[in-house]
């Protein structure tokens, strides 16, 4: 689909699909409800619509962790629609599916696990009463013939069925598929196969009528498209040579992670997907095309270069960019250190009376098992002892296996197939702290000289890439770009004209003093303003946090007074505002944000509006439903006309 040219101020709700109530609903938002998210934003003059990701995600209800990056998440069809496109959907079936919505639909949030279940045990059975017809049904042939993904995706679920939904890495057969076994199992056991492939034969239905319902109603439809995929999926199962299982991607330590984050996704081997002309992604992004106008790119850091975490690491400190421009030996040898030295500077060793002092009492036996003497006389860790996992799956306590951690981690240089890369807290490391101010100057100019080498490879890294992705469709480009963030990308997405992110809370001049914040009327037009996004609080719950300079943003704003400890309406209006006169092309307001407008429209605690913490696996995380249904929003014309007014002011402005 496509967005078309941006000739004036946009302005978009983001809210999951999950997170939409309805009447019609089954315990979760649904593709079909979309259609009536549309009609609110056709009363109240939002543009757009943003989604998270909905792909199949099996058992986990997180979105960016899906088990096929094509095909759709069951959980959200709407099972009383496949009545018109199918022959035996008999009033038993509706009395089921009419009992569970009532008790689910009573539900504060979504009860995931009991959701999917009920919706794939209802479409089983559906699929049973008309198997015969559907394996015959030539639309759903011509379909799968042209969309090879579908026999990957429906043989890999048939396996998980039979592995009881363990890992592809312990079946006891097609561990590793070669050329026609996926086809020949396909055409073997095409019952079983063909009730994946119908499912996503629906679901595809299903979304594109939503989709084509918003586009009618004049309404952009902006999906979301994670940049890694899951290892136990059928993306990596059928087809390794897209991926670099050494690998795990993460994101390097910052303000928010002292330790950064591992993801566990495995890389991409860009070489392979290269060769290809990234056949894998283009058919990918034509997928997603089908249905949305714009889509969102999390992580498009990652596409300059990704922090590869070796798989032997549980945590993003001892990660590396990759690519990246490497030290070379003859680099360090350059620099005044010889072969003796590099290997200190790689592999960590320490004097006995430090590993004494460290664990006390329990040292001795601490150093007969992780420890072995070096040829210097020093102590490094027996070769045993090789990542942090390792480390952690030792029969010690915490506390232990903490000191040992912190050890591993004292290493100024990491060993790559290129050469040699630095840690990213090298200057925090005990042997860099030990050597003299001499050693200390070399080593860290060398490192920075290196650091200064990476920028033009990232931006050619990432021009090549993010090209191909913006040539591959008519849909709009949105970039994720927060974080550790390349001095090279904000010109590579200009020179694509690929919007980039700002979120207000964080969008500040971080070398003042005070770190003021950006006045919205100065963000570039190239770029996507919010307040709030998934992965924050809501502006209530950010307000309430009190954990923040709340006083010097009330200021900033051009409030009065004493700053109140909670979110009026009057200041939630002043900061929707604030963020509605954003020069950016598109301003996307979080459907929770909307909501603190009304007193009588917010939940009575901000948290329960919270769609996500980051790093925390909850119940809560991925569960937001409305508080009211959209039928009782969509009536409420008080409320309606006061957020058209508002947005009406932005479409009004000259662009």
């Amino acid at each position: 689909m496509k967005f078309g040219d941006i000739t004036r101020f946009y302005t978009g709700v983001a809210v999951p699909v999950f997170s939409i109530r309805t009447e019609e609903g089954c315990g979760i938002g649904e593709f079909l409800d979309l259609i009536k998210m549309g009609s609110w934003c056709k009363k109240t003059g939002i543009d757009v619509i943003q989604i998270l990701p909905v792909n199949d995600t099996g058992a986990d209800s997180s979105p960016y962790n899906a088990i096929s990056a094509f095909a759709l998440h069951p959980i959200y069809i709407r099972l009383g629609e496949l009545a018109s496109s199918v022959k035996i959907f008999n009033e038993e079936y509706k009395e089921e599916i009419r009992h569970a919505a009532e008790r689910l639909n009573a539900l504060e949030l979504v009860d995931y696990p009991v959701v999917r279940q009920f919706k794939e045990t209802m479409l089983k059975k559906i699929y049973e009463d008309n198997i015969t017809a559907i394996i015959k049904d030539k639309g759903i042939k011509t379909w799968i013939d042209s969309n090879p993904w579908v026999k990957h995706y429906a043989v890999y679920r048939c396996l998980k069925d039979i592995h009881k939904q363990n890992w592809w890495k312990g079946w006891d057969m097609m561990v590793d598929p070669k050329a026609g076994e996926i086809d020949a199992y396909w055409m073997k056991e095409q019952e079983s196969a063909m009730f994946y492939a119908w499912v996503q034969f629906e679901l595809e239905k299903q979304l594109k009528k939503a989709a084509q319902a918003l586009e009618f109603m004049g309404i952009r439809l902006k999906g979301d498209i994670p940049i890694m995929i899951n290892e136990d999926s059928a993306d990596v199962w059928a087809q390794r040579q897209y991926f670099d299982l050494t690998l795990r991607a993460g994101a390097p330590p910052d303000m928010f992670s002292e330790s950064g984050q591992n993801w566990g996704f495995p890389c991409y081997n860009w070489q392979v997907l290269e060769k290809e002309d990234y056949l894998w992604w283009r058919q990918r992004l034509k997928q997603a095309s089908k249905f949305y106008h714009a889509y969102r790119i999390d992580h498009v850091l990652g596409f300059f270069r990704i922090w590869g975490i070796p798989e032997k690491e549980k945590t993003g400190i001892l990660g590396y960019s990759s690519p990246a421009v490497p030290i070379k030996k003859a680099d360090l040898k350059k620099y005044g250190f010889d072969e003796e030295r590099i290997k200190t500077l790689v592999h960590p060793v320490f004097t006995r009376s430090y590993v004494t002092s460290l664990f006390g009492n329990a040292s001795e036996g601490v150093i007969n098992k992780y420890f072995e003497p070096t040829a210097s006389g020093h102590l490094a860790f027996v070769s045993t002892i090789e990542g942090e996992r390792a480390i952690a799956a030792l029969p010690v306590d915490q506390s232990l296996k903490d000191k040992l951690t912190g050890l591993y981690h004292n290493r100024i240089l990491l060993k790559t197939e290129q050469g040699y890369q630095p840690t990213w807290y090298y200057y925090r490391t005990m042997t860099f702290n030990n050597m003299n101010d001499d050693e200390r100057r070399r080593i860290r100019e060398l490192i920075e000289a290196n650091n200064g080498a990476q920028d033009s490879l990232w931006r050619q890294n990432g021009l090549k890439l993010l090209a191909m992705m913006r040539e591959t469709t008519d849909m709009l480009v949105c970039a994720e770009d927060l974080g550790a963030v390349p001095n090279c990308v904000p010109g590579v997405l200009e020179e694509l004209k690929i919007l980039s992110l700002k979120v207000e809370r964080w969008a500040r001049e971080y070398h003042k003093h005070d770190s003021p914040y950006i006045d919205t009327y100065h963000y570039p037009r190239l770029s996507v303003c919010s307040p709030s996004v998934h992965d924050t609080s809501t502006l209530r719950g950010w307000w309430e946090e009190g954990n923040w300079d709340r006083n010097q943003y009330y200021y900033t704003i051009g409030m009065q007074g004493e700053c109140p400890k909670y979110l009026t309406t009057e200041l939630a209006e002043r900061i929707i505002r604030r963020n509605l006169n954003a020069s950016s092309a598109l301003t996307i307001l979080l459907f929770p944000d909307l909501l603190s407008l009304y007193y009588n429209l917010r939940t009575n605690d901000p948290e329960q509006e919270r769609i996500n913490v980051p790093g925390t696996v909850t119940p809560k995380n991925w569960a937001y439903r409305m508080k009211d249904s959209m039928d009782k929003i969509i009536g409420y014309d008080e409320y309606n006309n006061y957020v058209s007014g508002l947005i009406n002011e932005r479409r009004a402005r000259r662009y």
